[in-house]
């Protein structure tokens, strides 16, 4: 699969008007050449709609591997809470009964969209960053939000291509990246940091770079690595916290 068509192209300046492009056609070239669907961000209230898609997705995806997951991160705090000898068996059942009852709460998915809007506003104010103080442009917080709402579509095809793969294996534990180095033996740093490296949050984070080189406007390949270099700090963190429990998403 390739990145967009595979390439860094210069950046183009951006000059008169935006084009005028729909929805229908944004999304499609998110794909094909995502750089007209940025060039064609502007400061509306079009980050909602992709919230909400994004959402749907999301869970869309996670209900046919619903029990899939609860089975994985289940074991996974009863691996936890087995390894604190301070808690009792007791202790250890109740919080377990807890979890148990957390997950088939309906309102477990409210944490889906909550997560997500969290999500989006943080990245966006980091790519804003980027975009304004370290690469000399002058984008609107709005721009920033919707361009980084789209590259959050990525969900669609990675939602298509992973679902089959648990399912088909029963487990959470597959990957589309350097996660296939990682054994039951890799400790938590390791398997954390190889399996952040996947095809769909590289192509992500080359989407952001092609966002705000548009948005800045700046060169495409200066922008791929700010955004890479701030990624990979965030992956090696996230590693650095799944040592000690604490799981981040990508």
């Amino acid at each position: 699969m390739t990145l967009g068509d595979g390439s860094l192209p210069a950046t183009e300046p951006m000059t008169g008007e935006k084009p005028a492009m729909s929805f229908g056609a944004k999304l499609w070239n998110l794909f094909v050449n995502p750089r007209k669907t940025f060039a064609s961000v502007g400061r509306t209230n079009e980050w909602i709609v992709l919230w909400v898609l994004v959402s749907l997705i999301a869970i869309g995806t996670y209900l046919p591997i619903k029990s899939i997951v609860q089975h994985d991160q289940i074991q996974k705090i009863e691996e936890r809470l087995s390894e604190n000898p301070q808690i009792t068996p007791e202790q250890r059942q109740e919080i377990m009964d807890r979890v148990e009852g957390q997950f088939d709460n309906p309102l477990f998915l409210l944490l889906v969209p909550v997560s997500h809007l969290v999500m989006l506003f943080i990245v966006a104010g980091v790519l804003l960053f980027f975009g304004n103080i370290i690469l000399g442009g002058s984008v609107g917080f709005r721009q920033m939000l919707n361009a980084y709402a789209w590259t959050m579509m990525i969900a669609l095809p990675a939602g298509i291509v992973s679902v089959p793969m648990v399912l088909a294996k029963g487990s959470l534990d597959v990957s589309l990246g350097l996660g296939v180095l990682t054994t039951p033996e890799t400790g938590a740093f390791i398997k954390s940091l190889l399996s952040s490296v996947e095809i769909f949050a590289v192509w992500q984070v080359w989407l952001s770079a092609v966002a705000v080189s548009v948005l800045a406007p700046a060169e495409t390949k200066k922008a791929f690595w700010t955004v890479a270099a701030a990624w990979i700090v965030w992956i090696i963190v996230k590693a650095g916290l799944s040592t000690l429990g604490i799981e981040f998403g990508a």
